[in-house]
């Protein structure tokens, strides 16, 4: 038997295993007034890494509110996610793994 015959796994130990929270605690929720490219990019790059956002549009003209929506559904798309519309002025973006847990579901039936 040689020295690397055998290969070693290292566990992590209990304090370092990784927490995942429900996904309803990780979404971010935003009134926006502005439309800036510096915010929305911010946005998609939560996405990218698997935080949800709720975005109030209100307060965008129609051209702003629909630059953001296209924006960030492109962002959604490149993450094979989903936009749900909650109201008229506000919506949901999220990538695939939004809906697995249950839990963004249940915030959207209290909604």
């Amino acid at each position: 038997m040689g020295i690397f015959s055998k290969i070693f796994k290292k566990k992590k130990p209990a304090a370092e295993e990784e927490v995942v929270l429900e996904t309803a605690k990780r979404i971010l929720f935003d009134k926006l007034e502005e439309a800036k490219d510096n915010l929305l990019t911010k946005y998609a790059s939560a996405l990218i890494n698997g935080n949800p956002v709720v975005l109030n549009l209100e307060l965008l003209d129609i051209d702003s509110a629909n630059k953001v929506i296209a924006f960030l559904s492109g962002a959604v798309y490149a993450c094979e996610g989903y936009v749900h519309q909650i109201n008229e002025t506000v919506f949901l973006f999220g990538n695939s793994e939004v809906y697995t847990d249950g839990s963004v579901k249940k915030l959207l039936a209290e909604i």
